[in-house]
């Protein structure tokens, strides 16, 4: 029998991100930023499409990496409102608890540097943060 989950499940574990596909954990990572969603990629990157995917804040960078892994879904606590735009844009379910204007960096007192960087590069990110 395949175990249930919901975005309240994740929220409440240490992790920062997990995949989930038919109802079965493929990866989980407690990784900050965009580490393991970059992870799941390089090592996941066939089980993602059409997966579901947890991560404990989505901002544009992630979304863009997000969609061009073909997930089906993600569920989140925090999405910026330029992530939630992306992923509807692509047609992917989202599941969130807080929509924010913005990403900040740690200190609260600019944008995420990946938020910056996403706006600037759009798509090209992906390859940018696949190749290092």
């Amino acid at each position: 029998m395949k175990k249930i989950y919901n975005l309240d499940h994740f929220t409440e574990k240490n992790w920062s991100f997990v995949l989930i596909k038919n109802g079965k954990i493929i990866f989980k990572s407690k990784a900050e930023r965009l580490k393991p969603i970059i992870l799941s990629i390089e090592k996941h990157k066939e089980q993602m499409q059409g997966a579901i995917v947890f991560d404990r804040i989505i901002g544009r960078a992630a979304a863009i990496l997000l969609v061009h892994a073909k997930v089906k879904e993600v569920w989140t606590p925090v999405i910026s409102q330029d992530a939630r735009k992306y992923l509807k844009k692509s047609k992917i379910k989202i599941e969130f608890k807080k929509e924010v204007k913005n990403i900040m960096n740690r200190k609260g007192n600019d944008l995420c540097p990946m938020e910056k960087l996403s706006r600037k590069m759009g798509k090209k990110i992906i390859k940018h943060l696949l190749n290092h």
